[in-house]
C-alpha cells in the first residue's frame, strides 16, 4: 500500500460527474478504496463470514479534515448480521484507533444482547492485517483496550432529599448573583 501522498496523484475513484471533493475528502476516499481493494478477498470468522469495510467520507468536503474520521467495521459478506465496529481512521491526521477483541465483545453484547460471533483469533488476525495495511499507508495506529469503570455497589443508598449535585459553575453563579443583588439593595436603601 502506497503512502497517502502517492495516493493523491491517482485518478479519483467513482467520482459523480459535477461533484468535486476537497483535498482531505479525496485522500480519505482514495485511502478507503485502496483498503477495500487490499481486503477484497480476505474473510474473517466463521458463519457469518465477515469482510472489512471502511466507509468513505460523506459528501464532497470534510471541513478541512475535521470530519475526516472514517469508521472501520467487519460486516457480513452475505446475509444479515450486526456490524462489528473495529475502530476508525483519520487520513487527514494520519492516525487510526482500533479496538481490541475484549472491548469489542463487551460493546457488541451490551448493544445486541448476544455474544459476539467472531472468535478472538479471527478478530485479532483482522486487526493485525489492518494495522499492517494502515502503517504501510503512513497511518499511526493505536490499539485501544479501554479500562472498564469501577463497579458500583449493587445496593447503593438513595440520595437524601435536597442533595441534587448541581454543577460547581451554577453554584458560583447563584452565589455571585445573590451577592450582587444584596449589594444593590444595600445601596438603594442606604
Amino acid at each position: 500500500m502506497a503512502p497517502v501522498a502517492e495516493v493523491a496523484a491517482e485518478p479519483e475513484a467513482e467520482q459523480p460527474e459535477g461533484e468535486y471533493r476537497t483535498m482531505f475528502a479525496t485522500h480519505a476516499a482514495l485511502f478507503a478504496e485502496r483498503l477495500k481493494d487490499r481486503f477484497a478477498k480476505k474473510i474473517y470468522g466463521r458463519t457469518p463470514h465477515r469482510v472489512l469495510r471502511i466507509d468513505e467520507p460523506e459528501g464532497p468536503s470534510t471541513a478541512g479534515g475535521k470530519l475526516a474520521r472514517q469508521p472501520i467495521s467487519l460486516v457480513p459478506r452475505k446475509g444479515t448480521a450486526p456490524t462489528i465496529v473495529c475502530g476508525w481512521v483519520d487520513v487527514a491526521r494520519k492516525e487510526a484507533q482500533l479496538r481490541g477483541h475484549e472491548s469489542v465483545a463487551k460493546r457488541y453484547e451490551a448493544h445486541h444482547g448476544t455474544p459476539i460471533d467472531i472468535a478472538e483469533e479471527d478478530y485479532e488476525r483482522c486487526i493485525d492485517d489492518l494495522s499492517e495495511a494502515l502503517i504501510a499507508g503512513g497511518i499511526k495506529v493505536r490499539v485501544i483496550i479501554p479500562e472498564e469503570p469501577a463497579a458500583r455497589p449493587a445496593s447503593s443508598p438513595a440520595p437524601e432529599g435536597g442533595a441534587q449535585g448541581f454543577p460547581l459553575w451554577m453554584v458560583g453563579a447563584a452565589g455571585a448573583t445573590a451577592f450582587l443583588l444584596g449589594l444593590m439593595m444595600g445601596r438603594m436603601t442606604g
